[in-house]
């Protein structure tokens, strides 16, 4: 059982090892699901609506933020 679980973690892990080179070598692009645009159109706005909130203030109290 253990040199079994052994086998299916070493090809599974040469297998993904195997996709990022053949992604680096293709020079693949990752899928654009809209998060990063998303995120600099949220901070893009004055004052900064979106989840880090904006500039300097970020953090409150336990950040620091001034």
């Amino acid at each position: 059982m253990k040199s079994t679980l052994m086998a299916v973690y070493f090809v599974t892990g040469c297998l993904i090892c195997g996709w990022f080179t053949m992604a680096a070598a293709y020079q693949w692009r990752a899928p654009d699901f809209g998060v990063v645009k998303a995120l600099r159109e949220s901070n893009r706005g004055g004052g900064g609506g979106g989840y880090y909130g904006g500039g300097r203030s970020y953090g409150g109290s336990w950040g620091g933020g001034k």
